[in-house]
């Protein structure tokens, strides 16, 4: 299989692939997204949990960043905030990969399967929703300065509400990635020596 070196590592190109279909997803995902007076209900970052498990920090920022990114050119075109809005995603993706691979040891699929600590990696995912849902809002915040359009019941009077849903979604993301994950690992879809599940 042919690898190409980067600053990152070396990347096979099933490796690259699998991204390509992740971002995709994330673009597909969002847009059945639902949204309800600030509060945006989606699964859209269920493939960038996916990667960051797969291959770590910088497949999840990347798969995070260019998902949204399709999602605000196509929904909204390039605005002075579109690098704002593509943030959020990209940092769940550093931060779960960051984090399975610091804590491989209680983060792995095998780890979690066998309940060996499971919460580690639920709590992860629960606190990556709440980083999400806080930089959503000041995200938001800028955007509503910006383009005059703040009001403050819209963006910080259903903060909590905001964070509430981030984190029964992110649970609910959590819960389904655990499957495909490790039906990814089981159909070698994973490199042993890159893996970072």
């Amino acid at each position: 299989m042919s690898k190409n070196n980067t600053l990152f590592g070396t990347f096979s190109v099933k490796r690259i692939a699998i991204d390509a279909v992740l971002i995709a997803m994330f673009f597909g995902l969002s847009l059945l997204s639902v949204e309800i007076g600030g509060i945006k209900l989606t699964f859209a970052s269920l493939p960038t949990m996916i990667c960051a498990m797969l291959f770590g920090p910088i497949d999840g920022f990347l798969v995070g960043f260019l998902g949204a990114f399709l999602e605000q050119m196509l929904k909204y075109g390039f605005t002075t905030t579109t690098l704002l809005w593509v943030l959020p995603p990209a940092i769940r993706g550093l931060f779960i990969g960051g984090c399975a691979l610091l804590l491989k040891k209680h983060m792995s699929v095998d780890a979690i399967l066998q309940n060996k600590r499971p919460y580690v990696y639920f709590v992860i995912c629960v606190i990556s929703g709440i980083i999400v849902s806080t930089l959503n809002t000041l995200v938001f915040y800028a955007d509503a300065k910006i383009f005059h359009y703040y009001e403050y019941h819209m963006i910080f009077g259903v903060f909590w509400i905001r964070i509430a849903s981030g984190v029964i979604s992110s649970l609910l993301m959590a819960i389904v990635a655990l499957p495909v994950v490790a039906a990814l690992k089981r159909a070698n879809f994973i490199p042993n020596k890159k893996a970072r599940v």
